[in-house]
C-alpha cells in the first residue's frame, strides 16, 4: 500500500512471515486473501510479488459506494434522536464483542446491523436501500483473517467512533470517517477479483478460503 515493497519484485513467503511475526499458516491465509483480491501473485513455490495497481471491474462499483455512502450516513446521522443513539451504541457494543470473541460471522452481522440501522434514519428510504445493497455486493472478506487472529485495528471497526461523533454533533466527521473507511477497506479486501459479489447475491460467508492462489504458480 505504501510502496515499501516495490511492485514486481519477488519476496519470499518466509520473509513475510518473519516481518509479520506470524507462523506460516497464518501468513499463507493473509497472502491468499490479498492474492484473491488481485494485489499479489505467486512466483514459483516460495515467493510472491506485489502487482501493479490497475483498475478492475469491481472498482467502479466500490467508487459508486464511496460517492453515495458517506453523504448518506451523514444525513442519517443528522436525523438521529437520543433514543436512536442508545440503540446505535448498543449495536456498536455488539461489534466490539464479536471482535473480542474473534468471531468473523458475528462481526459481519453486527457491523451490517449497525450500518443498516443508521441508514434507516435517512429520510430517503430508496437511497438507504441502495447503500445497503451496495454494501452487500462489496463485502470485504479480506477482514476475516484479521478478525479471527485478533489483529483488527480500531480504524477498521469505527462503529463506536461514529456514535461518539453523532453525539457530539460532528456530522462532517461521520462523513469523513466513512470516506476514509471505504478507502482503507478497498485495499484491505475489496472483491476486485470475485465477480459473484458484483453480479449476483453475495457468496456465503462460511465458504472455504479460495486456494487457487496457492495452487497455480505464476510463471
Amino acid at each position: 500500500m505504501d510502496g515499501s515493497i516495490p511492485t514486481d519484485e519477488p519476496i519470499e513467503i518466509d520473509r513475510i512471515a518473519d516481518l509479520l511475526r506470524a507462523d506460516a499458516s497464518v501468513t499463507l491465509l493473509v497472502l491468499m486473501e490479498l492474492g484473491r483480491d488481485g494485489f499479489l501473485e505467486r512466483v514459483g513455490e516460495d515467493a510472491i510479488r506485489v502487482r501493479d495497481r490497475a483498475e478492475a471491474p469491481g472498482d467502479g462499483i466500490v467508487q459508486i459506494r464511496r460517492m453515495l455512502e458517506p453523504v448518506a450516513l451523514r444525513t442519517a446521522a443528522e436525523h438521529a434522536r437520543p433514543v436512536d443513539l442508545i440503540t446505535l451504541r448498543h449495536l456498536a457494543e455488539g461489534v466490539e464483542a464479536a471482535v473480542a470473541a474473534r468471531d468473523y460471522l458475528a462481526f459481519r452481522r453486527a457491523d451490517d446491523a449497525f450500518v443498516a440501522t443508521l441508514l434507516s434514519l435517512h429520510p430517503n428510504a430508496e437511497l438507504a436501500r441502495l447503500c445497503t445493497e451496495l454494501r452487500l455486493r462489496t463485502a470485504y472478506d479480506g477482514l476475516r483473517v484479521p478478525v479471527e487472529q485478533g489483529v483488527l485495528s480500531d480504524s477498521l471497526r469505527p462503529d463506536a467512533r461514529i456514535v461518539d461523533l453523532i453525539a457530539a454533533g460532528d456530522f462532517a466527521g461521520v462523513e469523513s470517517l466513512a470516506e476514509t473507511l471505504i478507502d482503507r477497506l478497498r485495499l484491505v479486501g475489496a472483491p476486485r477479483m470475485d465477480s459473484p459479489h458484483l453480479v449476483g447475491a453475495p457468496i456465503p460467508l462460511d465458504v472455504e478460503v479460495d486456494v487457487e492462489f496457492l495452487e497455480v504458480p505464476v510463471s
